[in-house]
């Protein structure tokens, strides 16, 4: 398999980088990552970096190392446990002997200063924002009516009551003026042989519906709303 050497050290070792080197693994770069900076966190193992801009770089031993970590993954082992038992299965990198140094040159993470000052551009970005949002909000407020008063929003459903009812009698008078004027066949029912009455249950029903099919133009056409 091809493996996207991108360091050459003689013609024997092979280096990646981190993209090229998690193509190998078939995991995301940041999982990987995430792995080996743990590692030398807690001082199990060393990553290479380069001389002249100090990048990590990984080879054939970090390979191996990642491949078992991301099969113990899969098996749902923790990191921790992994962790405690590479020792076990390889000869770790040890550190630098002046890793720990203050007076030695340190090598800068650069990945990791530009994810901090994108955190803190981020926080002061969010910080900003929800202060020009309060102005924004408080400005909306503003201009949205006053909210009624309890005798305003009383004497409203007072209206609505009698306007409600006023349709409604509306439509009920112009409903019966139509049943009046059906044929008596329709209106009456017949009680016994001889006996015809007005059908009452038959009546109301051709009101109500009446009223129900025709109430939302009807207040319309009252209020002037086309």
């Amino acid at each position: 398999m091809n493996r996207g050497p991108v360091i050459r050290e003689g013609d024997q070792t092979v280096h990646w980088k981190i993209l090229d080197f998690s193509k190998e693994i078939g995991k995301h770069y940041n999982t990987i990552d995430n792995w080996f900076k743990r590692m030398e966190e807690k001082k199990i193992h060393y990553i290479n970096r380069t001389i002249e801009t100090g990048e990590k770089t990984y080879d054939e031993l970090d390979l191996q190392i990642a491949l078992y970590i991301r099969d113990k993954r899969d098996e749902k082992w923790s990191l921790d446990v992994i962790f405690t038992d590479l020792p076990n299965r390889f000869d770790l990198r040890p550190f630098p002997i002046n890793e720990n140094n203050n007076n030695d040159p340190q090598v800068i993470d650069t990945e990791g200063l530009k994810r901090q000052i994108k955190e803190e551009i981020m926080a002061a970005f969010r910080k900003t924002a929800a202060s020009q949002l309060q102005l924004i909000k408080e400005d909306f407020l503003r201009t949205l009516p006053k909210p009624p008063t309890p005798e305003e929003e009383r004497d409203r459903r007072m209206t609505d009551m009698i306007t409600q009812h006023r349709v409604k009698s509306k439509l009920e008078a112009e409903a019966l003026e139509l049943w009046w004027k059906k044929p008596e066949s329709e209106r009456m029912r017949r009680i016994g042989f001889f006996r015809r009455e007005e059908d009452r249950d038959k009546r109301e029903q051709f009101v109500r519906r009446y009223i129900q099919e025709h109430y939302e133009a009807k207040v319309r056409e009252d209020f002037g709303d086309n």
